[in-house]
């Protein structure tokens, strides 16, 4: 006979771990990057033990509040006012009440993934220099439209997730490779590594 959760039990449960995928990729000369699927992110600080997707070592509550996407738009919900969702604007930070500056960017538009950048003292937990919300395909180059920027180079490698499995390729050329979890991989003139969060 099977056991029925009350409401108290699943909200408990829920808030135990992180809703969404979660991966680290690291970039030779750029940093590492979390990279969260879904479509919607639980923002907080980093002493959190309610599993927050999105840790920041600042003067944050443990949920400050949530970062949607719908369709290709982000909007921030508040903990304090949970029912008004304010449109995130790209290139403007977040409006939450902390020390810390968290920027918003959409870098292409041919891809539904946004980037959270966080301005310095302030870090994020886990040793990352950003965020990821990914959606179909995220962008690694030297241009303004990439997710993670590397400058320097003259290509730029596209990756997208299919099912669970990360494809990546250089842009320009025919085949997807498989991105192996916990193995360095060269893709023309970037290093990277991709692992589980």
């Amino acid at each position: 006979m099977k056991r029925q959760l009350d409401v108290s039990e699943t909200e408990t449960l829920s808030n135990s771990k992180p809703p969404a995928d979660r991966w680290r990729l690291w970039v030779d000369g750029c940093g590492g990057f979390l990279l969260l699927a879904g479509h919607r992110w639980s923002v907080g600080g980093a002493s959190s033990a309610w599993g927050t997707d999105v840790r920041i070592q600042a003067d944050l509550p443990r949920r400050a509040g949530v970062i949607t996407r719908q369709e290709d738009r982000y909007f921030w919900n508040s903990a304090e006012k949970p029912e008004s969702a304010v449109p995130l604007q790209p290139g403007h930070p977040l409006p939450i009440t902390s020390s810390a500056t968290l920027v918003f960017r959409q870098p292409s538009p041919l891809s539904g993934s946004g980037v959270l950048t966080l301005q310095p003292p302030h870090r994020f937990d886990g040793h990352v220099d950003g965020i990821i919300f990914a959606a179909d395909t995220l962008l690694i180059g030297p241009t303004a439209d990439c997710h993670v920027q590397l400058y320097g180079l003259q290509q730029k490698v596209v990756m997208t997730r299919r099912a669970d499995q990360w494809l990546a390729k250089v842009l320009g050329t025919a085949e997807l490779a498989k991105l192996p979890i916990g193995t360095r991989v060269a893709m023309g003139e970037i290093e990277m590594t991709l692992e589980n969060a």
